[in-house]
């Protein structure tokens, strides 16, 4: 026989090496309790919206104390499957975009502080918004296009005041996200723009006077394109805007580092 038989039976050493080299790992109560109110839940013996039973009828029918209990509960409604609010039993509930997004909100802010972690997510949403800027090109109904229209008169009014620009220009990039009607889209770009904006470094006002001016023009040439029914010309525009934020914000977060 060779070496290595990987059909040959294990000798009853071998065997004890391996089981003391992985331990098998004990579950928590908790999870148990958990994984079985998942499967009840997805089994719809609770429907949607329905009260689960009160703490108490949990840790008797599971037989475990209340500690186990609620850290299950707790896990349920990471998931999106419970609601609890204070002093009610907890209700059944459906996971929703929001909840895809909330869960991975943490492991986001971490990347985003790691070096290159910005410039990464600068890149997602460059990718995600050109997709955004041709469909609108394509597909956005009039009434779409004039929503466009009045976030750009709000940019143009609010081009003196830094965080109302700011806001003016989230919602006219939200407006772009709500035209395919796609509800995970547009909570994917939510959550894309409050991450970049929440790692962006604190820049004066004074000093973003005339970026605000040139993301104002920049959103006249992408609506320009979508007006005209024109999809290259919006991606590029598009293309051009993200690309000059992205560069200003990086310049300044490189003077800042330099002034330290």
């Amino acid at each position: 026989m060779s070496a290595f038989d990987p059909h040959a039976e294990q000798q009853p050493e071998t065997i004890g090496r391996a089981l003391r080299r992985r331990p098998l790992a004990r579950k928590k109560l908790s999870d148990m309790v958990e994984e079985e109110l998942e499967q009840m839940i997805r089994r719809r013996e609770f429907a949607e919206g329905e009260q689960l039973p009160s703490e108490r009828e949990l840790m008797s029918f599971f037989n475990v104390g209340r500690p186990s209990v609620r850290e299950a509960l707790a896990a349920l409604k990471r998931k999106g499957l419970v609601q609890i609010n204070n002093g009610e039993r907890a209700r059944v509930s459906r996971p929703s975009a929001d909840t895809i997004i909330n869960g991975l909100s943490g492991m986001a802010k971490d990347f985003l502080s790691r070096p290159g972690g910005i410039a990464h997510f600068e890149q997602l949403r460059l990718f995600f918004e050109s997709s955004l800027v041709r469909h609108a090109a394509e597909h956005a109904t009039d009434a779409q296009v004039e929503r466009l229209a009045t976030a750009l008169e709000l940019n143009s009014q609010s081009l003196d005041d830094n965080a109302s620009f700011i806001r003016s220009d989230v919602e006219f990039h939200r407006v772009l996200a709500e035209i395919p009607g796609n509800p995970i889209f547009l909570t994917i770009h939510v959550a894309l723009l409050d991450w970049l904006i929440a790692a962006r470094p604190t820049v004066p006002e004074q000093e973003l006077h005339e970026h605000n001016n040139v993301s104002y023009q920049q959103h006249i040439a992408i609506v320009d394109a979508i007006r005209r029914r024109d999809p290259d010309a919006a991606e590029r525009a598009l293309n051009t805007h993200l690309n000059s934020v992205f560069a200003t914000w990086h310049a300044f977060e490189q003077s800042k580092k330099k002034r330290k």
